[in-house]
């Protein structure tokens, strides 16, 4: 397993050397796409288990410690109710 973790890694490092710098203007101008990216992954994410935990029964729920009106502040927040 730690070998797949250091090729990987490996292969990770000689692309990150292979790709050409855009410099500053490069890295600001891709900033916002980034994010944006980012934020809408989150989203789903976040949209596909909230639809997860809604699709169980009451009683799976209430096995897991969830009453079905917090699934919303589970989902962005964690467990902490």
């Amino acid at each position: 397993m730690s070998q797949m973790i250091s090729r990987r890694s490996d292969c990770f490092q000689l692309q990150a050397q292979s790709e050409a710098s855009l410099g500053w203007t490069g890295d600001f101008l891709l900033a916002f796409p980034r994010a944006l990216v980012r934020t809408l992954r989150r989203a789903w994410t976040r949209h596909a288990d909230e639809k997860l935990l809604q699709e169980l029964s009451d009683h799976q729920l209430r096995d897991i410690g969830i009453r079905r009106e917090h699934i919303p502040h589970i989902v962005r927040n964690g467990w902490d109710i």
